[in-house]
C-alpha cells in the first residue's frame, strides 16, 4: 500500500462525513430561517388582532349571554314538562 492509497482510504470517508455535516448545517439554517419567518408572520397577525380584541371579547360575552339565556329557558321547559 503506497501513500496515495492510504490518503484515499482515510480521506474519502472523512470527506463524506464532512459533506454530510455541511449539508445538515445548511438544512438547519434553512429551517431556522423558515421558523423565524413564521414567528414574524404570527406576531404580525396577533398584533393586528389585539386592536380588535375588545370587539371580539364583547361578541363572546354576548354569545355566552345568549347560551345562558337558552339554558335558562330549557330548564323552565323541563320543569314544566316534569309537572305534567
Amino acid at each position: 500500500m503506497d501513500n496515495t492509497q492510504l490518503y484515499l482510504a482515510i480521506g474519502l470517508p472523512v470527506f463524506a462525513v464532512m459533506m454530510g455535516i455541511l449539508a445538515s448545517m445548511i438544512q438547519i439554517t434553512a429551517i431556522n430561517a423558515r421558523m423565524t419567518s413564521l414567528e414574524t408572520t404570527m406576531n404580525a397577525r396577533f398584533s393586528s388582532i389585539e386592536g380588535r380584541f375588545s370587539s371580539l371579547e364583547s361578541r363572546f360575552d354576548t354569545l355566552i349571554g345568549k347560551v345562558v339565556e337558552i339554558d335558562n329557558r330549557m330548564t323552565r321547559v323541563e320543569a314544566l314538562l316534569e309537572r305534567h
